[in-house]
């Protein structure tokens, strides 16, 4: 074969050879971006549902905090002013039920501390607190809105708490610095995960890089089911602390309900007349239940709903299981 022939079907094999690699190129190309448009969405997806489901627990601790707040400012106040008011009181003739036998001169001083606790720290006001305060008033009862300096000063917002708690600052919209935690945060301190990928493939325009274009964008789509899977773990963990905030408010509910009542009686009883040793056998009964459920309101109030590591705590449903069978035997007392 005469060769310029070779040479011209060389260069045809290898034009050939050049528009295949080409051809190759493009489709690599094509699919890592279709792959880290999924990858994309996968992780946006995420990351829309756990903001979605952040906020619907925020608002059941802001809800949670403003019935502590209202609890301590509407009933146990007035509760305490009415019980002090009385004169002569045998608390070792108290009729209690067994299991709440105790100190109850010192279940009244605690329920007066935190009455006064409430008062230094938000002067008995639900709009002196933002979001942050409110969701730490509803983790940690009054105790969590005091700053750590020996003036006591109030804090304004989830500062003090956010140093020890990041769930709470992420789920009450606090922060741990001004600029606050955002998903990761979020993501991190609830589903174990450190840190979001980063899902953006960039500068893939040569032909030599569309094999590692795709390679990338397949490991791009792991990250983001794994980023996906673990914020579905976050979403998890934030619903348990929002069932648990949405059972202590009803609780603290079904115990106003009966103490408002009680407490009415017990201020015209005491109006008319100030000495225990007067009464009969119904006022002392009446003083007796309405004690009772103030000290149990106040505990349940008063019980933190979060572990350090930012979990709900087994205290809260030990307090709330103990107020459930008070509850139910609130009419026999």
């Amino acid at each position: 074969m005469p060769l310029p022939l070779i040479l011209i079907g060389a260069a045809v094999l290898a034009g050939g050879y050049g528009v295949k690699k080409g051809i190759d190129a493009y489709s690599d190309m094509r699919e890592a971006g279709d792959t880290n448009e999924v990858a994309q969405f996968t992780y946006d997806n995420a990351i829309e549902s756990l903001e979605k489901c952040r906020d619907q627990q925020q608002s059941m601790l802001e809800r949670l905090g403003e019935t502590k707040l209202a609890l301590m400012r509407d009933a146990l106040t007035p509760f305490v002013d009415t019980f002090s008011r009385i004169k002569n009181i045998d608390y070792a003739g108290m009729e209690v039920p067994e299991e709440f036998l105790g100190d109850i001169a010192k279940d009244i001083l605690d329920i007066r501390n935190v009455a006064i606790r409430m008062e230094e720290a938000v002067g008995g006001t639900v709009g002196g607190l933002g979001a942050g305060a409110l969701a730490g008033l509803a983790a940690y009862g009054s105790v969590g809105l005091l700053g750590t300096a020996s003036t006591g000063a109030a804090i304004s917002g989830l500062s003090g708490i956010a140093a020890t708690n990041a769930t709470l600052a992420w789920l009450g919209g606090g922060s741990l610095a001004a600029g606050g935690m955002g998903i990761a945060g979020g993501t991190a301190v609830l589903g174990g995960i450190v840190a979001a990928p980063v899902l953006l493939v960039g500068g893939l325009v040569m032909a030599s890089r569309a094999t590692k274009a795709k390679e990338d964008a397949y490991s791009n789509l792991e990250k983001a089911y794994a980023a996906a899977e673990a914020m579905q773990t976050a979403e998890s963990a934030a619903r348990d602390i929002g069932r648990m905030a949405n059972q202590t408010h009803r609780v603290i509910l079904d115990l106003r309900k009966h103490l408002d009542q009680d407490l009415e009686d017990l201020q015209d009883v005491v109006a008319d007349n100030d000495d225990y040793q007067m009464y009969g056998r119904r006022d002392q009964e009446l003083i007796v239940r309405t004690y009772l459920l103030a000290a149990t309101a106040k505990n349940v109030a008063e019980t933190a709903l979060l572990e350090e590591d930012g979990t709900v705590a087994d205290a809260i449903r030990e307090s709330l299981k103990n107020a459930k069978i008070f509850l139910r035997k609130i009419e026999d007392i």
